[in-house]
């Protein structure tokens, strides 16, 4: 495998090209590969009881795309941290919640392999408390969805109409919640 060629860096991502394929790097020049991201998978309610959740879902308004994308609560993890401590520390400042319970940590994971070398773990874990109405960080734009099983079947139709972008990451997931109405064994509310 060939060294790769730095093209441009900034503080948050690297441009290289290497065997004929220029991509982006979350990585900083020389940085060894490992998870660089948290994305957080959270469902909202009493963890103590079987009562029914909400998947927290975010609207954020996204540059790149010029418009606002519906996703789930993620973040870059700080030197050392863990993916389940990002998770925490990243959900609180997206939604204003307080990460509860962890459920589940995915390996490493890849959203756009094609384009970027950027790695994630999705956590899923249980959250509580009241969304914030000023979430997120650093001139963020960011609003915050407490979806029901209808929510998420509705979300999906004003996507299919071309009224609301979904995330790649989460498409599959609020389709998951629509149908079935639970996610790791916790039952959505309707």
């Amino acid at each position: 495998m060939s060294t790769p060629k730095l093209l441009h860096a900034n503080r948050w991502v690297s441009l290289y090209e290497r065997e004929g394929w220029v991509y982006a790097s979350r990585r900083q020049p020389g940085q060894p590969a490992g998870v660089d991201a948290a994305t957080i998978v959270a469902l909202h309610g009493d963890d103590a009881s079987d009562a029914p959740h909400r998947l927290v879902v975010i609207e954020e308004f996204r540059v790149p795309v010029d418009g606002w994308e519906f996703g789930l609560p993620a973040g870059l993890m700080d030197a050392g941290e863990t993916a389940e401590r990002c998770a925490a520390r990243e959900l609180l400042e997206e939604t204003g919640l307080e990460l509860t319970r962890v459920l589940e940590v995915s390996g490493t994971t890849y959203s756009t392999p094609g384009l970027s070398d950027e790695s994630q773990a999705f956590v899923t874990a249980l959250c509580r408390g009241t969304p914030s109405l000023r979430p997120g960080i650093d001139g963020e734009r960011i609003k915050v969805h407490l979806l029901t099983q209808s929510g998420c079947r509705e979300l999906l139709v004003r996507n299919r109409r071309g009224e609301a972008a979904i995330s790649s990451r989460a498409w599959p997931l609020i389709v998951a919640v629509a149908y079935a109405g639970s996610f790791a064994g916790v039952k959505i509310a309707e």
